[in-house]
């Protein structure tokens, strides 16, 4: 049995309203994305000028990052040990090879969640696909019972493959 005009308009009014839903969810996670994307290279930077400062010879100059493309001047200690956060918002004092480590431990925590995030990302972008050509379908029934073609834009692939690119960056 056909459905009514009305219970049509209605369908796509609720699928025009998931759809949103479900666009606000994929700029979500993909805000998500990038920052976690911002954190990997902080940590990334961070165990760079960590094993370049251990490698730099007592009372020499050195240029220490303190982010946003900013350096300060100072001068290397014959201490060479790195304050690092340890949990809890706690920081301790340790050697640097130690605070790498542990940074390196927070790099694999964050690519993982960055991954699963771009997943969810990717299973979003097909929903968003879906639901727009299930609108066009019932727009195509209200205008004469006519199938529409499938949308060649806005295809979950193309949207994906740039995350999949993103993922090579890490």
């Amino acid at each position: 049995m056909a459905k009514s005009r009305q219970d049509v308009e209605g369908d796509i009014q609720n699928l025009l309203g998931l759809l949103q839903q479900t666009r606000e969810q994929l700029e979500q996670l993909n805000t998500q994305a990038e920052l976690l994307r911002i954190s990997l290279e902080e940590h990334r930077t961070a165990i760079d000028t960590l094993d370049a400062y251990k490698d730099v010879k007592d009372g020499h100059e050195v240029l220490v990052p303190v982010g946003a493309n900013a350096y300060v001047f100072a001068n290397s200690a014959s201490n060479k040990s790195a304050i690092t956060e340890i949990g809890a918002g706690l920081s301790a004092a340790m050697p640097i090879d130690v605070a790498v480590e542990k940074l390196r431990k927070r790099i694999e925590k964050i690519d993982g969640s960055r991954k699963k995030v771009l997943e969810g990302s990717a299973r979003l972008e097909q929903s968003v696909a879906s639901l727009e050509n299930q609108i066009q379908g019932l727009y195509g029934q209200l205008q004469g019972g006519a199938t529409p073609a499938r949308a060649p834009a806005r295809q979950a692939a193309s949207h994906s493959h740039k995350h999949k690119d993103d993922e090579g960056d890490d």
